[in-house]
């Protein structure tokens, strides 16, 4: 079932050579037996001063089961901190199970350990604040961000304004179109007993008419800022507009 934990780390100790322990172990280990816990005898046996350690030794403790190795080595970090005032940065080693994720990346854990992780891009639309690797971030209303980024843009406006050249060539051509539908609308309006208009179906005439003024009056929502009206009334002014002159043109045909 190992399969089923996930990562396994193993970290092994290199052995070293740690002269005169057994020497101790064979000279001084076997008097303590024969020696009581108050007597003056077991503080003259050497390295035997420490109680604890005297407690360990007349117990039969194995020392066959004592990591010699390990204990060294802890032994030599201990000591070296101690006496080291000052300890470079190269003399501490870092263990890093994954590389810190670049900007604009959140960290996906993929085992146990805090330090093992996968890096996932940040969709557009959202950020990745410094502070926090922990998910991505939704940008704010009117602004917007490319994928991987940790800050969002304010949004781009492109419309066109009141003063522009294209505006002006617009609404010129707007009023030309307006001018000429009810100018035929009038002239249609004053004439609905002559023959010609009534061959015409004058006021289905005047109702396709009055459609697409209202159809090209739609166009004005589309100059300057959108607005919350503008949007709503543009579309469903032309859309109406437009389908109420096809079905008078095809009502008449």
């Amino acid at each position: 079932g190992i399969s089923t934990i996930g990562t396994v780390l193993g970290v092994t100790v290199q052995y070293t050579e740690f002269s005169g322990f057994e020497d101790f172990e064979r000279l001084s280990v076997p008097r303590l037996k024969d020696i009581g816990l108050n007597s003056p005898f077991s503080h003259s046996v050497p390295c035997m001063q420490n109680t604890k350690l005297y407690e360990i030794a007349i117990q039969g403790f194995s020392m066959l089961q004592y990591d010699v190795v390990s204990s060294f080595n802890v032994y030599k970090a201990v000591y070296t901190v101690a006496h080291k005032y000052n300890v470079q940065p190269w003399e501490v080693p870092e263990s890093l199970c994954s590389p810190e994720c670049p900007y604009g990346h959140r960290k996906l854990m993929t085992g146990q350990h805090k330090c093992c992780f996968d890096c996932m891009a940040c969709p557009a639309a959202t950020f990745l604040n410094k502070t926090s690797y922990t998910f991505c971030q939704a940008c704010a209303r009117d602004y917007w961000s490319e994928a991987e980024r940790e800050t969002c843009k304010k949004r781009a406006e492109l419309y066109l304004p009141w003063g522009a050249p294209l505006t002006t060539a617009l609404l010129i051509y707007l009023g030309a179109t307006l001018f000429l539908t009810l100018g035929t609308a009038v002239i249609f309006l004053f004439n609905l007993s002559t023959p010609v208009v009534k061959s015409a179906r004058g006021k289905t005439c005047l109702l396709m008419l009055a459609s697409l003024t209202v159809a090209s009056c739609s166009t004005l929502c589309h100059f300057s800022r959108p607005s919350h009206i503008g949007c709503l009334l543009k579309q469903p002014l032309f859309i109406i507009s437009f389908t109420v002159c096809d079905r008078a043109l095809f009502s008449g045909v």
